[in-house]
């Protein structure tokens, strides 16, 4: 899966963000994955995760409490759970060990911590995917600071210009930039966006010398 590969930033802000993707493998555990799945969510709430969602009922944390979010998942739905920090996703991971659900799971994040996360609960990494960066006409993008948050909804829901739009009105007292980074969260309907990482770099952008 690579929709949350191409996370933009410096290693100290990504130090903040893990995505852990779980699906079934279409056409051959599909029937019967949508209780798995609710099992995914209830355990991962009690790691207390900084957003969840699935992408063909509901949506992400932003836009609808955690009790319906799980309720509303069904078989064939792709679920993602997002973490601020490591001891987080350690705790997750154990638990998925333990569970043994039989759903695929994926880590998105620097390799590097991944790696030592899923040593330190006995897991031994599969597949690696990395993320090469952006060929072609880079001028038509958004600017490397705008695009540390439009990365964070893989399927390209937030654009570089709404980010400005937010930056403007956290430097004129509009809004907070937790505020800012909730209301783009819910366009990223998958639950990838990570709004604790997203406020933070919010708040850096507005208070940044214009």
């Amino acid at each position: 899966m690579s929709h949350t590969l191409h996370r933009e930033g410096t290693i100290e802000s990504l130090k903040g963000d893990y995505v852990v993707l779980s699906m079934a493998a279409q056409g051959f555990n599909t029937e019967g994955s949508g209780p798995k799945f609710q099992r995914y969510f209830e355990l991962a709430r009690q790691f207390g995760p900084v957003n969840i969602g699935e992408n063909k009922n509901t949506g992400s944390l932003a836009a609808f409490d955690y009790d319906t979010i799980v309720r509303k998942t069904t078989d064939g739905c792709v679920c993602l759970v997002v973490f601020d920090n490591p001891e987080s996703l350690i705790g997750f991971l154990e638990a998925l060990k333990k569970e043994d659900l039989g759903m695929s799971v994926v880590v998105s994040g620097l390799m590097d911590q991944v790696k030592e996360c899923c040593d330190k609960v006995g897991l031994k990494v599969h597949t690696v995917n990395l993320s090469l960066g952006v060929f072609g006409r880079r001028e038509k993008l958004a600017g490397d600071k705008e695009r540390e948050i439009t990365t964070m909804c893989g399927h390209g829901m937030i654009t570089g210009d709404m980010v400005l739009y937010h930056v403007n009105r956290i430097r004129r007292g509009f809004e907070t930039a937790e505020q800012a980074s909730n209301e783009v969260c819910k366009l990223c309907i998958c639950g990838a966006f990570n709004p604790t990482r997203g406020a933070e770099l919010f708040r850096a952008m507005a208070e940044a010398k214009q």
